[in-house]
């Protein structure tokens, strides 16, 4: 396949550029990511996007098809061929991060993406597809002026609408996501009490003592000091961000970069102030909250550096851990103590409560027949109440009725067998004087 590879550009305003066969820019992705940059997009993003689009390019090269020419079939066989190859670091290209070194450490070679990987691709091209079509219908002529979108997922996207009753005039509709795949629901992964206490104790410095705690208590993203892809997150934090009159900390949303404002418990200020007065030396002037002990020391901390200590403190008590496991434990252990979803989005900074709802309230095989039975109950009690007790004996029924109910049944019972008696005495009778006579 031809080589379309990324490359960071951290002197450049886009932090990713994409580098075709020969060495030259990819001017039509490269366009494309600076107006990611431009609408406010973070460095993970742009790494995603110019990593996948580099591929698409690369495909397209291979085969022979322009990318002018890119039909709703020949995404459909695109995403076909991208499903069925093998996992590929996403980071490939680009100039060899601590981040990557350490998902490549982590990696396998098992054959075939997984569903949200596929419609990650379908969505990322589906944004590239409306970016050259919006650009083309501004300037009033161009390959994509009057053209659908070949891997949207929706008619509105495909004709850049506002996709509301009344809005929009009426359009053609075709099958919405074709090529997408389902994703099955997994439960999120968890620590238990027990094995996060096991790993704060096994902690090396109070840097990480103080880092897991946070973690553990306050349920926010691991994140991230990147020159590259910003700050954001417990690692993006300044000293600035810690209230300790208030017990609040701040951080930097995923994403929009947001402040978010939590509260944390007191066992984290012991932790904090022995990391302060012993491992963060007064005189570092770096505006990182966390800072690197050894290899880096006076640097800001990074993920990948976090995420390899912790890994290593982990497999000294037997576990396999990644930082996002406290996350999941922490909104797990809100949602069962008190039950309440909006506060468990407001800790974890959710922006859409069908987010936190969808990702923590999963309803299991026991619970329903726990509901079910619950209800049955509560039914029960509610005809007692109501003086509705069935009688004695009645289990024969197969429902529970009433003793209004009962008693036209039991007349129903007795009263063809009484009948019944009586006409065979009448026969009886009739038979035998017939026979005396």
């Amino acid at each position: 396949m031809p080589a379309f590879k990324l490359q960071k550009t951290p002197a450049s305003p886009v932090p990713f550029q994409v580098r075709g066969p020969e060495g030259t820019s990819a001017v039509e992705i490269n366009e494309f990511l600076e107006h990611l940059a431009t609408c406010g997009r973070s460095g993970y993003t742009l790494r995603s996007y110019g990593a996948g689009l580099a591929h698409f390019f690369g495909w397209l090269a291979e085969r022979g098809t322009p990318v002018n020419d890119v039909s709703h079939h020949v995404v459909g066989e695109y995403i076909a061929a991208f499903s069925s190859g093998p996992k590929a670091d996403p980071c490939v290209g680009t100039g060899g991060s601590s981040q990557c070194a350490a998902s490549n450490r982590e990696g396998t070679a098992a054959v075939g993406r997984q569903p949200r990987t596929i419609n990650h691709r379908l969505s990322l091209l589906a944004s590239y597809f409306a970016h050259r079509i919006q650009k083309d219908q501004e300037c009033g002529g161009g390959a994509w002026f009057q053209r659908d979108n070949p891997a949207a997922a929706t008619a509105a996207d495909m004709n850049r609408c506002h996709g509301q009753p009344g809005r929009d005039v009426p359009i053609r509709r075709r099958r919405t996501g074709d090529f997408r795949r389902p994703v099955p629901r997994k439960f999120p992964k968890h620590l238990d009490p027990d094995s996060t206490e096991l790993l704060i104790e096994a902690a090396a410095s109070w840097r990480d003592k103080a880092i897991l705690t946070l973690l553990v208590r306050t349920g926010q993203r691991i994140g991230d000091w990147s020159d590259v892809a910003g700050r954001h997150g417990v690692l993006g934090m300044t000293l600035g961000d810690f209230d300790r009159q208030r017990g609040m900390i701040t951080v930097l949303l995923k994403g929009a970069r947001d402040e978010h404002r939590v509260p944390v418990t007191d066992d984290f200020w012991p932790l904090f102030d022995r990391y302060l007065a012993e491992e963060r030396l007064a005189t570092e002037t770096a505006p990182a909250a966390w800072l690197g002990l050894r290899r880096g020391s006076g640097e800001p901390l990074s993920y990948a550096a976090f995420e390899s200590s912790l890994r290593y403190n982990a497999r000294k008590i037997g576990l396999k851990v990644h930082a996002h496991m406290f996350r999941h434990a922490l909104a797990q252990g809100v949602l069962e103590t008190t039950g309440n979803l909006k506060v468990a989005q407001e800790i974890l900074g959710h922006a859409h409560l069908s987010t936190t709802a969808d990702q923590y309230m999963h309803v299991d095989y026991s619970a329903m027949v726990d509901a079910l039975a619950a209800v049955k109950t509560a039914s029960d009690m509610e005809r007692r109440s109501h003086g509705d007790v069935p009688l004695a004996g009645s289990e024969r029924y197969a429902f529970p009725y009433d003793y209004i109910t009962l008693e036209e049944l039991e007349k129903a019972a007795t009263q063809p067998r009484e009948s019944t008696k009586a006409d065979h005495n009448d026969i009886r009778q009739t038979g035998n004087r017939k026979c005396d006579e």
